[in-house]
């Protein structure tokens, strides 16, 4: 029987101290999905990493995007 992969998901960048564990997710579509949730909820960078393989999987940064969402709310609302 095959196996799956658990993928961990972090907030924070690879490259820095300040990293959260956010969980682990079996396959990585799903640790992708999941990446994503968090990042809709909450602007900032994340990361899923395959700890067999010692690599970041997947990533996404929606620290800049929320940001402009926010301003042009702003402007909208004038």
């Amino acid at each position: 029987m095959p196996t799956v992969t658990a993928f961990d998901v972090f907030s924070g960048r690879f490259d820095e101290k300040e990293i959260v564990w956010l969980g682990a997710v079996e396959g990585l579509d799903a640790a992708r999905d999941r990446m994503l949730q968090f990042a809709a909820k909450e602007p900032g960078p994340f990361f899923v990493f395959d700890s067999q393989s010692h690599a970041v999987a997947a990533s996404v940064d929606t620290s800049r995007l929320m940001r402009a969402s926010k301003k042009t709310k702003a402007k909208g609302a004038s």
